[in-house]
């Protein structure tokens, strides 16, 4: 047997290795969802263990470049973004998730394409946020912060516009995941770690897969912006964020 045959032969145990693995953590999933249910597992243990698996799952799909899987396991986690306590309102949000997540999978194991862009719109939107009355359009922002109090902040102002919100914490993974899942906006802190905002702006200004997507940068000053692209606004956050938010969009052809 060859070398070239042998790569080819640990290339399809480790695959195989890999969808097994993802098979067992949304099983666990399951699991934990039929648990909670019965009441045999209580609100905060069902949140840590849902947001292992999420966590494991999301590792192996990187490991391996599934990027839709990914994708989707990112919007898994995000979906818990401020949220302390499982409900039994979460309860149906979850299983779409990981029925989702099982389609993914399937699409991998049949090395079939799978448009993740559109799936990621018939996701339940962010929970943890009280804003039931608000009606949620099918704008889908990006918002690249730093997790911290700013962050959600920001967060809660734009789903009490109506916005869909998925957060992103580091540049380094908006890089990677923008592409793939096509938001209508992306919002980027100028500060940040690894590529700072300024050069993720102009990343996506630079490349034909991300040129078209809009995207703006929240700065509070004018330090370090002669980089910034043209087409780029610049956001103040203050009492008048959401209201610049939507003059910005209008002006971007978003509204």
């Amino acid at each position: 047997m060859d070398i070239r045959t042998m790569e080819t032969n640990l290339a399809e145990e480790l695959r195989i290795e890999a969808i097994d693995t993802i098979e067992d953590r949304l099983a666990n999933l399951q699991d934990a969802i039929r648990r909670f249910s019965e009441g045999s597992l209580s609100s905060k243990d069902a949140l840590i263990a849902i947001r292992l698996e999420a966590h494991s799952l999301k590792s192996v799909a990187a490991s391996f470049d599934m990027k839709a899987l990914k994708a989707l396991c990112h919007r898994f986690e995000d979906y818990f973004f401020n949220v302390n306590e499982i409900s039994k309102d979460n309860i149906t949000d979850i299983q779409f998730y990981a029925d989702r997540m099982a389609e993914c999978l399937d699409a991998f194991v049949q090395k079939k394409d799978i448009d993740i862009s559109g799936m990621v719109r018939s996701l339940p939107n962010k929970a943890g946020f009280d804003v039931k009355d608000i009606s949620v359009s099918e704008i889908e922002v990006m918002l690249v912060m730093e997790p911290g109090t700013a962050t959600k902040i920001v967060t809660r102002e734009l789903l009490e516009c109506g916005y869909r919100m998925v957060n992103v914490g580091s540049t380094m993974d908006a890089f990677q995941l923008i592409p793939t899942m096509k938001p209508d906006a992306v919002i980027v802190s100028r500060v940040m770690p690894e590529l700072s905002g300024v050069d993720l702006a102009c990343a996506l200004k630079a490349m034909p897969s991300t040129r078209h997507i809009p995207v703006a940068l929240i700065a509070t000053d004018n330090e370090k912006l002669k980089d910034l692209p043209k087409e780029v606004p610049v956001l103040r956050k203050g009492i008048r964020f959401a209201d610049d938010v939507a003059e910005v969009f209008v002006k971007l052809g978003i509204l």
